[in-house]
Formats: C-alpha cells, structure tokens, sequence
C-alpha cells in the first residue's frame, strides 16, 4: 500500500503555508519575551518527558504549541500561542515533526519562531534524536497504517535541517540522543545539559516526581494545548508512560524492533537515516561530556 493511501487525507483538509504559522505565533515585545529553548526532534524521541524534567525545576514547559498551530489550520481550524513573557525569564518548548503527514514532518518550528520576529540571541535550540530504528517501531507500534516510513524520513532530515540552520545563523545549539540515558547516570546527562544550557541542576529534574503535581495539573508549570480530536483520537494513551513516571529512565525498544518489516529497515538505511543518528551521536558526546555507543542494529539486521 503506497504512502498517501496508508495516511489519507483525514489529517489534512487544506494547505498550510510557513507565513499562517508565523503570524499565529505572538511574541510581543521581542526584547520582553522570555529565553527559549527549542526542542526539536522527530516524534517518538523522548522528548515529551522533558517537559517534566524542566518543569520540576520551575521553567515553564510547553508541549508542541508550533505543531498545533500547524494541525488546526490543516483541519481549517484557528489556533495562536502567546510566548512566554519576562526578559529575565526561560521557559521550554518542544516541538516534534510527524507522524500523520508530510507537512508535520518537514515543519520547521525554527524559522516559524523567527519569522514571527522572535529574536536569535534569546533561542536555544535543543536537537533531540533517538536511534532511527527504535524510533521507527515505536512510531509503527503506535500508529501503523496511519502513518509511513517516508514520514519518518522526511522528519529526520527536517530536524537536521532545523540544526543545520542553526549552526549557519550562530544560534546557540546543542545536540542530546535518548541512548545517553542508556549508557549515562541520568543525574549526569540533564546535569551536564542543563550547564550547557546555563541552568541550575536539581535532583528533582530526574527523580522523586511522585512529589511533583500532576502532569497536566495547572501548578505543574507543563502546558499542553486543546488539539484538533482528529490528532489524538487513535491514541489516547500515548503518553500515559510519561505521565505516570516517578524519574527519568531509558526504556529499550529491542522486541518491537526485531518485528520491523525488512522493506521498512532497507529504507531507512537507504535514506542515510543511520548516518545521520550517528552525527548526532557524536555531537551529544562532544556537548554533553559523555560516552555513548555506537548503535549496532544496523549490523544485526543487514
């Protein structure tokens, strides 16, 4: 079954163009908005669980607000989002691209931010990555036929291209893959990151959250907007993990991976995705002062 037939168009009624995005996103007085870091990263990298990790040390923490700007719009719906305000303030956005359509996964949520005139020197972008076939059974696993393997890919090089740009405009950057959690203390990756990004560290950032308010609870300082019900109605418990986690851990994928569709793996090879995690891998190491292996599967599965 061909790509576009596997996704439909329930997802997307209309076409979206950057400017629409742009203009919804209100920044205010440029110079008053606070300091952003940007997540950015295909879906299923672990990124939702960093909303908690920034939010247990009081930084305001949004959920995808870019991306569901960009969803109500294909579904020909209104949605805006205010940035945070406060000079002297930070708060987290995270931002994934895919899985439904083509447009989610070739989103750039960074130049959606600048050209809405939010200003360079006050953007952190955070490039987040898992290993590609891990994230391709997960993104199997919880959608399948709604999506497909060239949406994955199209995300992948999307999030190179969002870290790309921001080396050639000399926007701060840095690079963190979901296996430093597998090879690393967890206390050690966010403590290393957050030096990195010029935060104070707190144990509470990866641990004792049972102490924490709810997740989606107002004083939980995490903020995830009302979505088009077309978006999350085939997987309601999506992030019932998260939600419920008391720290930060890594949780393999290696059962799902070994049922992967071989077509589906040769794709992924064949599109450089495997080179790409790599560049990824060893930036995380050189940011983060850490060692994480190489990813072998490549190997097992060739």
């Amino acid at each position: 079954m061909a790509p576009t037939e596997r996704t439909g168009d329930r997802y997307q009624k209309r076409a979206v163009s950057p400017a629409e995005i742009a203009h919804r996103i209100q920044v205010g007085d440029p110079e008053q908005a606070a300091r952003l870091i940007l997540a950015v990263s295909p879906c299923r990298s672990g990124t939702t669980i960093l909303l908690r990790v920034f939010s247990a040390v009081g930084i305001e923490s949004h959920y995808q607000q870019i991306k569901n700007i960009l969803r109500w719009r294909l579904q020909g719906g209104e949605m805006t989002w205010q940035v945070p305000q406060g000079s002297d303030q930070v708060a987290f956005l995270k931002e994934t691209l895919g899985p439904y359509t083509e447009a989610e996964s070739t989103l750039n949520p960074l130049e959606a931010l600048l050209d809405a005139g939010f200003l360079p020197d006050r953007l952190h972008v955070l490039i987040v990555g898992r290993a590609p076939l891990g994230t391709w059974a997960s993104w199997d696993e919880w959608w399948g036929e709604l999506t497909a393997v060239d949406k994955l890919i199209l995300a992948y090089r999307s999030t190179e291209q969002v870290a790309q740009q921001a080396e050639r405009e000399q926007i701060a950057r840095t690079t963190y893959v979901y296996e430093a959690l597998r090879d690393n203390p967890a206390e050690v990756v966010v403590g290393n990151c957050f030096a990195r990004l010029g935060l104070p560290y707190a144990p509470i950032a990866v641990e004792g959250w049972h102490t924490l308010p709810p997740f989606e609870a107002p004083e939980s300082r995490i903020r995830i907007p009302d979505e088009p019900p077309i978006f999350m109605k085939h997987v309601p418990n999506i992030h019932d993990p998260v939600m419920t986690a008391t720290q930060l851990s890594y949780l393999p994928r290696e059962a799902s991976i070994a049922d992967l569709a071989a077509e589906d793996i040769e794709a992924l090879k064949k599109a450089g995705l495997p080179d790409v995690y790599e560049k990824w891998r060893k930036a995380c190491e050189e940011d983060l002062k850490i060692q994480i292996k190489p990813d072998p599967k490549w190997d097992l599965v060739s």
